[in-house]
């Protein structure tokens, strides 16, 4: 059985209901429920905690807690490898609503400008990639927008590194792809987000390969949280060794970033080159 059904198991034998039980714990109501759907990550101290409160003997507080300990590292299907349950569109207000648990995000991708920062045209082409033109893509557009309202939350801070190789590389049209280098000068220009770009120039061994994000400083003791996506899979990462080394990688990456004027400056040259290619 999966750690979430252990607690809610515990929870029903000792005949608490979610509401009493949140309010013991300093939780809401929502993160108890995605900690017993398996949808939300449990640290050992709360798993303990829940035990406690919940009455459970030693030997299954021990068990609880040393699962609350092993699962560090969640792997699940790529939601663009088969069917999303609920659409795509409910995907991205899932998506949602795990950002909007962290005041701290760090997001990295080397190839392709992050969904916080997209316009509306760089999302389409992206989403159409796997899903054919239709309502459903609309949808999931419309979406992917409403989520960067978190963009304008002035209690979260949001910072990007962005590889050189997503300024020039279109997802279908090179039209596209300048109009979300004009959004990304935009946001410099503004100071809406803290942008930084890994230059072709960078030693390739000093930026990581692949993508990840890591969302910190969550509500409700919620642990930091490294999401990574892969080709077939996605792994959430909650061990605070592994999310540690990540924050410390992104921190390497972003003394060698460009940001300000020399960001603007890159982005505009680039610009130019695409449009005069």
């Amino acid at each position: 059985m999966k750690l979430g059904g252990l607690l809610r198991g515990a929870r029903k034998l000792a005949g608490l209901s979610g509401v009493n039980l949140a309010e013991t714990l300093s939780l809401s109501q929502s993160t108890l429920s995605r900690i017993e759907l398996g949808q939300a990550a449990v640290s050992p101290d709360l798993a303990a905690s829940w035990a406690a409160v919940c009455r459970l003997d030693p030997e299954r507080t021990a068990e609880i807690t040393a699962l609350a300990e092993l699962i560090a590292t969640d792997v699940y299907p790529a939601p663009w490898h088969g069917q999303v349950s609920g659409g795509v569109a409910r995907l991205q207000q899932d998506i949602a609503a795990v950002e909007a648990t962290g005041r701290l995000h760090l997001d990295w991708h080397p190839r392709l400008v992050q969904g916080l920062l997209q316009t509306p045209d760089y999302a389409r082409e992206i989403f159409r990639c796997v899903y054919p033109d239709g309502p459903e893509l609309q949808a999931a557009v419309a979406a992917r927008m409403a989520r960067q309202s978190l963009l304008f939350d002035s209690g979260t801070t949001l910072r990007f590194l962005i590889g050189e190789a997503a300024l020039r590389w279109p997802i279908e049209t090179t039209r596209t792809l300048v109009s979300q280098l004009d959004r990304l000068l935009l946001f410099l220009a503004d100071g809406t987000a803290d942008i930084g770009i890994v230059p072709f120039s960078t030693p390739f061994g000093a930026f990581s390969y692949h993508a990840w994000s890591v969302l910190a400083e969550r509500d409700e003791g919620l642990p930091d949280l490294v999401e990574i996506g892969l080709e077939t899979a996605n792994v959430d990462i909650t061990d605070p060794e592994q999310t540690a080394a990540y924050r410390d990688a992104f921190e390497r990456m972003s003394d060698l970033a460009h940001t300000g004027d020399r960001a603007v400056d890159l982005i505009r040259r680039i610009r130019h080159e695409l449009i005069e290619g």
